[in-house]
């Protein structure tokens, strides 16, 4: 399911997972050291380190990093677009639908170095990331902004001329 934009021609869907892999190494790090730590502590009964954490912390750190990490691998960013209407989501970190009328300009650009995630960005308003090198940068005529990674740039560029929204 990843990456794929439909084929049918009526709607352009992208679906991005989320692809850090220094974010993946450091989650599952965290995540192997709690569980080792929780289990040296209360199944073998030998503390960790010279002043360790108490039980009820270890559990809830590693209880905590395996949330995060489940989260993190099962949000995705949606980019969909059909002649009316074109919508972003991405997991629990926000969803924006907005209609064709309200877009002053629409073009392909290289994303800026930004980590993973929602946040906004200085220049482009809205950015929606999920590790794409390039993104769809959208400015309506309210004069607000949103960036979107891509990883399908060629393909939604071709989809966005065939529905007239992009000019070269």
């Amino acid at each position: 399911m990843n990456d794929h934009p439909s084929n049918s021609m009526k709607d352009y869907t992208e679906i991005q997972m989320i692809r850090n892999w220094l974010l993946w190494i450091i989650l599952i790090a965290l995540l192997l050291f709690f569980t080792f730590a929780t289990v040296s502590q209360l199944i073998f009964g030998i503390p960790v380190g010279e002043n360790p954490m108490p039980s009820w912390a270890l559990i809830a750190g590693t209880l905590f990093i395996a949330f995060i990490t489940v989260v993190m691998a099962r949000t995705q960013l949606i980019l969909n677009i059909d002649t009316k209407t074109l919508m972003i989501q991405f997991g629990a970190l926000g969803r924006m639908e907005r209609n064709w009328s309200e877009v002053s300009k629409v073009k392909i650009i290289n994303m800026p170095l930004a980590s993973v995630g929602k946040r906004k960005h200085p220049q482009y308003g809205d950015l929606y990331n999920a590790g794409g090198k390039q993104g769809l940068l959208i400015e309506f005529k309210d004069q607000s902004k949103v960036l979107v990674s891509s990883r399908q740039a060629e393909k939604l560029k071709a989809y966005l001329k065939q529905i007239k929204k992009l000019k070269d």
